[in-house]
């Protein structure tokens, strides 16, 4: 009977190297299967939501014209002039930035404005400016929708005079018809 508690001190002991062995799994199982969720079943799910990644060169990366695939999005044809537009480099071209959060005017953090902003892209130019000075274009639209109150922001007559100071402000600092149209696929006020 004096052996008994021996092997049982020696149990405890050995139990402990194990917990962090089995935590250490956890954690290599946690981030491996988020990797591969992050990297292959995500987009596969995004695509089927119809949500895309941001796309600036629709069609004619090279030059060429639109495929049928490219052109299944647009629900319009080009207007005649268009230049742009014809030759497929960015008529379908769309800059979008999602999940922007700010804090609306005087509601003191308190509440916010989640929003997604789906920008059409004027031309070839101002569409690799988007791409290449993602985060001024961010800044714009933050500091813009930022002095709006949340009862502006919350009433949705006033959602097309946002898009057209946004499209002004954009316009002025990537040059004139930088951007043809400017769509809110996001607007949430909490």
């Amino acid at each position: 009977m004096a052996n008994e508690p021996t092997p049982a001190a020696d149990a405890a002991p050995a139990a402990k190297p194990k917990l962090p062995v089995l935590i250490g799994m956890v954690a290599v199982g946690l981030l491996v299967g988020g990797a591969t969720g992050a990297v292959f079943v995500g987009p596969m799910v995004a695509k089927k939501m119809g949500k895309a990644t941001p796309v600036v060169a629709a069609a004619g990366e090279h030059g060429e014209a639109p495929s049928e695939e490219d052109a299944e999005g647009d629900h319009g044809a080009p207007a005649e002039g268009e230049g742009a537009a014809k030759e497929g480099e960015a008529g379908a071209a769309v800059h979008l930035l999602e999940n922007l959060v700010l804090n609306p005017a005087a509601s003191g953090g308190a509440r916010y404005l989640l929003l997604s902003v789906a920008i059409e892209v004027g031309n070839a130019k101002a569409g690799e400016d988007f791409k290449t000075r993602d985060a001024e274009l961010r800044d714009i639209i933050l500091t813009a929708l930022g002095t709006k109150t949340v009862e502006e922001l919350t009433e949705i007559s006033r959602r097309d005079g946002f898009k057209t100071e946004l499209v002004s402000a954009i316009n002025g600092r990537f040059g004139k018809k930088a951007v043809k149209s400017l769509y809110f696929p996001q607007f949430v006020v909490q």
